[in-house]
């Protein structure tokens, strides 16, 4: 490896290591505004809503207000969807950033039901999909009588395509309850708590413009109004590594980041099951390690420690 740290000494004068993260560059859990939020789409003026924290019912004591119902009382439709915006400023080009919220979808969502699905969703920063998925509240035969599985698991969340999963799959909590479908919910976690999904990307710029939407599939033929979905503790973050190329997050761009990266560039594909959770090696945030990666990637190395 000392071999390859002396060859890139040539590319030093490229770039430097990203600057030093502090604070968050934005952060609100939903108790008192929505600030920075707005709508688009077919998503009527925000408002926030008291929803569950845990599995205890939509009625149960754990309660905190998330920035939702979105989507509630729009009949679902392909040409439809339910969009929120956030633009955040203040971001050093080159530098990762990890982005963490909470997703509770509600009621009758179909997952990949044919006719009243797809039911999908997707989270995207500057256009490029970090999660494109799908959800599931019920179970065929036990909840919904067709057969309606989603494809959203912790570890598959880049496509709306691949095997069906039962609903609630990767939710950190769920609940059923009736009568109808109006109790069931699920809650997802993202770039926080034990094996779920990281969710990182590459400033480009001095602001960012991250999008959460919910869309239909093209076989949806109009579906039911009852569906929602809300946001909770998002937060705009430095990633693990204090510097673009600190994949281990010590401090520094070395040989042991080398390795890492180069599992990845071998790998490509973001959206591959043997790629790392968030792919941080995705330094230009276009979901492949390639090229374009390495060449972010060699002046870090250069520089060593991240400031």
């Amino acid at each position: 490896m000392a071999t390859l740290r002396a060859i890139c000494v040539v590319a030093s004068a490229l770039a430097v290591c990203a600057g030093a993260i502090a604070a968050p560059v934005y952060s609100n859990n939903f108790e008192t505004d929505f600030s920075g939020f707005t709508n688009a789409g077919v998503q009527p003026a925000l408002t926030r809503y008291s929803l569950p924290t845990d599995g205890g019912g939509v009625n149960g004591p754990n309660q905190s207000m998330w920035l939702g119902r979105m989507g509630y009382g729009i009949n679902k439709a392909p040409s439809s969807k339910e969009i929120v915006n956030l633009t955040v400023t203040g971001l050093v080009p080159g530098t990762v950033y990890t982005v963490s919220f909470d997703l509770l979808v509600g009621a009758s969502w179909d997952g990949a039901a044919s006719g009243y699905g797809l039911d999908g969703w997707y989270f995207s920063v500057d256009g490029v999909r970090l999660v494109d998925t799908s959800f599931s509240n019920g179970d065929q035969g036990r909840d919904f009588g067709a057969y309606s599985p989603q494809r959203y698991t912790d570890t598959n969340y880049l496509t709306p395509n691949g095997g069906d999963v039962l609903a609630f799959t990767g939710a950190e909590f769920s609940r059923r309850e009736g009568p109808g479908y109006s109790g069931y919910y699920g809650i997802y976690y993202f770039s926080h708590g034990a094996g779920n999904p990281v969710l990182t990307f590459t400033a480009t710029g001095s602001a960012a413009t991250l999008e959460w939407a919910r869309y239909s599939g093209a076989n949806n033929f109009g579906d039911s109004g009852d569906e929602y979905w809300a946001l909770d503790n998002v937060m705009v973050d430095g990633a693990a590594g204090a510097c673009a190329g600190d994949l281990n997050g010590d401090g520094f761009v070395d040989d042991s980041d080398f390795v890492l990266f180069v599992s990845a560039y071998n790998i490509l594909d973001c959206s591959d099951a043997a790629m790392p959770a968030g792919c941080p090696a995705d330094l230009n945030g276009d979901g492949a390690v390639d090229d374009s990666d390495f060449v972010l990637f060699v002046p870090a190395y250069n520089t060593l420690v991240c400031p």
